[in-house]
C-alpha cells in the first residue's frame, strides 16, 4: 500500500517540478519554489508513511481480539 501512495506522490510532485523547469526560466526565481516542492514530497511520504504504520498497528491489534477458532 505504500509503495502505491509514494509512486502517486512521486508522479504528482514531477508534475509540479516538470510545471516549474518549463514555465520558471530565471533559475534564482526556480531554486526556491523547487526547495518547496521537494519539501511537499517529504511531507507528503511521511504522512503516507506514518498513515500506513497507524493502519498496520490497527489492523494487528483488531487481529489479536478477533475470535480465531
Amino acid at each position: 500500500m505504500l509503495s502505491y501512495a509514494n509512486s502517486f506522490i512521486d508522479t504528482f510532485q514531477g508534475v509540479k517540478t516538470q510545471f516549474l523547469n518549463t514555465v520558471v526560466t530565471d533559475k534564482k526565481v526556480r531554486e526556491p519554489l523547487q526547495s518547496f516542492v521537494d519539501a511537499q514530497t517529504t511531507f507528503a511520504k511521511e504522512m503516507a508513511k506514518i498513515s500506513n504504520t497507524i493502519y498496520t498497528q490497527a489492523t494487528e491489534q483488531v487481529e489479536k481480539f478477533t475470535a480465531k477458532k
